[in-house]
């Protein structure tokens, strides 16, 4: 008879975690197959994922300044589900097919990420209301949820650092270095945690030869990441990225660093639902934690969860003191460090019932996480009329001359992988007007602009040097220019 209940408790416990992850999973296939066109950032990994799937650039050649790891799961993805050969034996592959596709990893990732964060609550807490909590908040995030369904490699990188910190936690040491690997071969920034990971490292007591697994594991995948990069013809993406995120100075002026940490704050405001519910959440953590170690009960849950929310403070501090770009997604470490220590103090509590506080974070969280277009992830950088754009210029002669300022990878990616029109880039006005002089052929040209964009200067330049232009579409915030060189 006494099986009887520790059966029910774990069937309970198995639905109440499936509940999370089909919750997660409604609202991240519905953000993966939303209606929305590529993000510019977007469109770059794409494109590189489109090569390898349909032209079998598995190197991923070009100006790439990202690992490759979270664009070869998009690149799968589209091979296994969207790519198609036509009566030629050509592979094809059709742009809103490969949004969908290339978008459809990091939704997966995001559902695997709400059971690795209950995972990671479970082990360092010992707590199922724990485990539900820091579930339910990676459920119902507006990050996880703006970056899940997207095709950025922030939420692949993010998988596997928290995957990192809950096979430490269970002193699974070589497992974990390889997981940092995993993570560093999809963004760079994977770095940024391990000082929170050889923390740990000296917090468990482990032992010579668990820091030489460790070690060893993620020196192994980060040595291959090396040769791959080396493998490529192109610049190192290393060199890249530095070259494309150094800033003119390395601190900011202390003058900026209160509207920094004010921005970041403001992004931050969502981290666990719309604003509102994200400071509620916090309060009533703050709330449920008050007390010591000692009438807590367990001081290493206090002295690991203290850790975490301290590794944030650092992070957020870094990025304002740091002259980092001001991208929100650059916040998503913050969610596990954030989450995992509230979710400990609100089940750990005596003065709140955590399935009350399951359903009233339920309720605050769904408000904003179910807010469209969010406020954060980018989604208004989109350009929902680039697909009518790119049918209109494939339906030109071969060899057509698209003159191009602004769209880049976002048109490139939706002419198509087989597109024969010529894209062309100039930094200037004056440099456009020299160069079109200069193109010594009779063929279709076209200029193409952004209405947002200040583009009359361009046009009153092509027109001083004698070119005829002729509006031919604008449609959706976007304008096609026919262009008629001057005669002779």
């Amino acid at each position: 008879m006494a099986e009887r209940p520790r059966s029910h408790r774990r069937w309970h416990r198995l639905c109440a975690r499936a509940a999370i992850i089909l919750l997660a999973s409604l609202l991240h296939f519905q953000q993966a197959a939303r209606d929305q066109r590529l993000h510019p950032d977007e469109a770059l990994f794409l494109t590189f994922a489109r090569g390898a799937a349909v032209q079998g650039d598995w190197l991923l050649p070009g100006a790439l300044d990202k690992p490759p790891l979270s664009i070869y799961f998009s690149a799968v993805s589209m091979a296994a589900i969207a790519v198609t050969a036509d009566e030629g034996g050509v592979l094809q592959l059709g742009a809103r097919q490969g949004e969908f596709a290339g978008r459809l990893p990091n939704a997966l990732l995001a559902l695997l990420l709400a059971a690795l964060l209950m995972r990671l609550a479970q082990r360092l807490y010992q707590r199922e209301a724990a485990a539900l909590i820091a579930g339910l908040m990676a459920a119902v995030s507006p990050f996880t949820l703006a970056y899940g369904g997207s095709a950025f490699t922030d939420i692949s990188a993010l998988f596997w650092l928290v995957a990192a910190l809950a096979l430490m936690l269970e002193a699974r040491f070589a497992r974990a270095g390889l997981a940092l690997g995993l993570a560093l071969c999809c963004k760079q920034q994977a770095l940024f945690l391990l000082p929170l990971l050889l923390a740990l490292l000296m917090l468990l007591r482990a032992r010579k030869g668990d820091w030489l697994r460790f070690a060893l594991a993620a020196g192994g995948i980060g040595s291959a990441l090396l040769l791959w990069d080396a493998a490529r013809p192109e610049t190192s993406i290393f060199l890249l990225a530095a070259a494309h995120n150094a800033p003119a100075q390395l601190l900011t002026p202390p003058a900026a660093w209160l509207p920094r940490l004010g921005q970041w704050l403001e992004f931050g405001a969502w981290l666990l639902g719309p604003p509102l519910a994200t400071a509620g959440i916090v309060a009533l953590g703050i709330f449920a934690g008050r007390g010591s170690p000692s009438a807590a009960g367990n001081r290493r849950e206090w002295a690991l969860g203290r850790l975490f929310l301290l590794c944030g403070v650092i992070y957020l501090l870094a990025h304002t003191v740091f002259s980092f770009n001001l991208y929100d997604r650059y916040l998503l470490p913050l969610l596990p460090l954030l989450s995992i220590p509230l979710a400990g103090q609100l089940a750990r509590s005596t003065r709140l019932q955590p399935s009350a506080l399951g359903a009233l974070m339920l309720l605050l969280g769904l408000g904003g996480s179910l807010t469209t277009p969010l406020p954060i992830g980018g989604g208004g950088q989109a350009r929902p009329g680039i697909v009518d754009l790119a049918a209109q210029l494939n339906s030109k002669p071969v060899a057509t001359v698209i003159y191009d300022p602004w769209l880049g990878w976002e048109l490139g990616y939706y002419l198509g992988p087989w597109h024969d029109k010529r894209r062309v880039y100039y930094p200037d006005a004056a440099a456009l007007a020299a160069g079109a002089l200069a193109l010594k052929e009779a063929g279709e040209r076209y200029f193409v602009a952004p209405l947002a964009q200040p583009h009359a200067a361009w046009l009153r330049a092509l027109a001083a040097a004698g070119f005829a232009i002729s509006p031919e579409y604008r449609r959706a915030g976007l304008a096609l220019y026919r262009l008629a060189p001057p005669p002779g």
